[in-house]
């Protein structure tokens, strides 16, 4: 079993856990990483640190900018909308009322 990595602040873990949970997502299928190496954030030419957000089950990666005014957590709400992340574990309640709907 994969845990959401503890190596981010608990209001990340928890709002991106929220959000998974609500969109009917297995949490423990993503694991996230917030990166505040200033190298890494100068060679993206971002302020703050970033956001890394990776599945297990697909091993689709995507990158989040964070820091004061930071809008990660809408950018990742809009890239689910867009499908990413679309083969992520589900959880079984969601997928049984799929099924029934």
């Amino acid at each position: 079993m994969h845990h959401l990595a503890s190596q981010t602040a608990p209001a990340t873990s928890e709002a991106l856990s929220g959000v998974l949970r609500a969109k009917g997502f297995e949490v423990d299928d993503f694991d996230l990483q917030e990166d505040e190496a200033p190298a890494l954030s100068d060679m993206f030419g971002v302020m703050g640190g970033l956001l890394r957000v990776r599945c297990f089950s697909t091993g689709e990666e995507r990158m989040y900018a964070t820091g004061s005014g930071s809008t990660w957590l809408g950018s990742f709400l809009m890239d689910l909308g867009r499908g990413h992340f679309s083969r992520a574990a589900r959880e079984r309640e969601t997928l049984l009322d799929a099924v029934v709907a």
